[in-house]
């Protein structure tokens, strides 16, 4: 089994910590953008951090679903191989009907609950936060001119994000 599907598979508990955008060694490397810098991590990073969570944790209960569907269905497979080596007995077959009661009712709970959904939608948020953090470094677009119309700017755009639109 290689390593990187090992560390994609989901963990019991929900993953904890986000990472920062522009990590603290990279910012110390840029003392000239210490000001921008230090705006983003007051405007966009809480919110970016938050969003973020939600989607690692969105994605963790996803994966964690598909595992157990997995499981179940390899389960629902060996009890019915089981089944058909000893048709005499009936255990097999009520337990196969149970697990598989469970495993039809586990997956379209599954369903209902969206989670995939809530994950993409937690990761658009976050992402499109994520490309504010270079668009206002870089100076484009709204972020072109002085240096309140550049906060304010980026104030409506954070707004925009957190409402599930694509910021101007």
């Amino acid at each position: 089994m290689s390593l990187s599907l090992l560390a994609r598979f989901p963990r019991l508990g929900a993953p904890a910590a986000s990472k920062p955008v522009i990590p603290e060694h990279v910012r110390e490397r840029w003392p000239a953008l210490a000001e921008d810098l230090a705006v983003l991590a007051e405007v966009v990073e809480p919110d970016f951090s938050a969003y973020d969570r939600e989607a690692l944790r969105k994605q963790n209960a996803y994966r964690r679903q598909q595992v157990l569907v997995l499981l179940g269905s390899a389960v629902v497979t060996t009890l019915g191989g089981i089944q058909a080596l000893i048709p005499g007995q009936r255990w097999p077959g009520l337990v196969l009907a149970a697990a598989g009661v469970l495993l039809a009712t586990s997956s379209q709970w599954a369903r209902e609950r969206a989670t995939v959904d809530e994950y993409l939608q937690a990761r658009v948020r976050a992402e499109r936060l994520r490309a504010l953090h270079f668009r206002y470094l870089a100076r484009t677009g709204p972020y072109a001119g002085p240096a309140e119309a550049r906060l304010r700017a980026l104030r409506h755009a954070v707004v925009a994000v957190k409402a599930g639109k694509e910021p101007r």
